[in-house]
């Protein structure tokens, strides 16, 4: 399996016990420690919607036609799948949680750490990031309360993943404390959920597009020109789908191709 090259560091959410039998105290304290433990896992990175089309069904084109890719070619990924989803930064574009944090190390605002990263790679970076466990009854409020938090214009793609079976399990941002989400490709609905089909080509009324049916994301699986569309189709399961002429064409396939399919 393939999967992220470079050292993939993340703060892992811990707790640290600090006891005292004589004094009778016994304190559990919650730790952020610098790690790398998601490396080789497969990474999603971001994708752009255009405004008009932010909270429509495109979206769900854009997000779940990369998951029926993966389903089509499995030998190509990891066993599991990790993504950053952007925390939360307020309206001047200042991540409270780098403030607290990054700052310090680099002297650069939150702004100016994420166009390194483009320029450059996130690691670099992260490589000079505290390695001491973080104390985080230490960090400011606003620090605290931004781990763990999305960014209001990533909460679409947030939601989307949670419902494909994604998890936040323990892991945040390095960089601006929001959550890594992780799954299992094997769990991720839109694979598990997905199945080839034949495709029978028709004209006009003959085929299954927009007979009031449900809403369905068809992937033609090719590596080269890979395509994804979204059609509202009368069809079931066990049978060919049928496509229109216009769908087919923008697929790539024709007559007796497959298709992986999987409904909204």
């Amino acid at each position: 399996p393939r999967g992220y090259a470079e050292p993939f560091y993340s703060f892992r959410n811990e707790t640290f016990v600090h006891a005292s039998r004589e004094l009778k105290i016994h304190n559990k304290i919650h730790v952020l420690s610098q790690c790398h433990d998601l490396t080789g896992n497969s990474l999603l990175t971001s994708f752009y919607v255009v405004p008009e089309l932010v909270g429509t069904a495109w979206s769900e084109l854009n997000s779940r036609g990369r998951l029926l890719f993966v389903a089509s070619h499995p030998e190509r990924f990891a066993d599991s799948v990790v993504t950053e989803i952007v925390g939360y930064s307020d309206e001047q574009g200042d991540s409270p949680f780098w403030d607290a944090i990054g700052r310090n190390f680099f002297d650069i605002n939150y702004a100016a750490a994420e166009r390194l990263c483009g320029l450059k790679s996130r690691t670099f970076l992260a490589e000079l990031m505290p390695h001491y466990p973080i104390y985080v009854p230490l960090l400011p409020d606003a620090a605290q309360e931004a781990m763990g938090q999305v960014h209001p214009r990533a909460q679409i793609t947030f939601d989307i993943l949670m419902r494909e079976g994604f998890e936040t399990d323990h892991y945040i941002d390095i960089f601006d404390g929001g959550p890594t989400l992780h799954a299992r490709v094997s769990g991720i609905r839109s694979i598990a959920q997905s199945r080839l089909v034949p495709v029978k080509v028709e004209p006009g009324e003959g085929s299954d597009v927009g007979k009031g049916g449900r809403l369905y994301l068809i992937a033609n699986g090719l590596l080269q020109d890979y395509r994804a569309v979204l059609l509202e189709l009368d069809w079931a399961p066990g049978r060919p789908v049928v496509l229109s002429l216009q769908a087919a064409d923008a697929l790539g396939v024709g007559e007796g191709a497959s298709v992986r399919i999987v409904a909204v």
